[in-house]
C-alpha cells in the first residue's frame, strides 16, 4: 500500500511538471473526480494533496491512500 502511494505520487509530481503543462484527473475511491487544470494551485505534501479550484476559492485535501487512480489527458485545456 505504501508502496502504490509512493507511485501515485511520484506520477503526480512529474504530471504536475511537464512542459507543457497538461492537464490530468485525479480519482478518488469515492469515485470523486478532480480535473487538475493548473500545476500552480496543486500543492504536494507528503500525505496529501490540496488543489485550489479554478475562479474559486474552495480547496479539495485529497489524502494519498484515497487515491484510485490517475488519468492523463491528451490535450491543454484552452482558457
Amino acid at each position: 500500500m505504501a508502496e502504490e502511494r509512493l507511485t501515485s505520487l511520484d506520477t503526480i509530481r512529474e504530471l504536475r511538471s511537464r512542459q507543457p503543462f497538461i492537464p490530468f484527473t485525479v480519482v478518488l475511491t469515492s469515485g470523486d473526480r478532480y480535473v487538475i487544470e493548473s500545476s500552480e494551485a496543486l500543492a504536494i505534501g507528503s500525505t496529501q494533496l490540496h488543489y485550489y479550484l479554478p475562479r474559486s476559492d474552495r480547496a479539495i485535501h485529497m489524502a494519498l491512500f484515497e487515491i484510485a487512480a490517475i488519468e492523463e489527458t491528451q490535450e491543454r485545456i484552452s482558457k
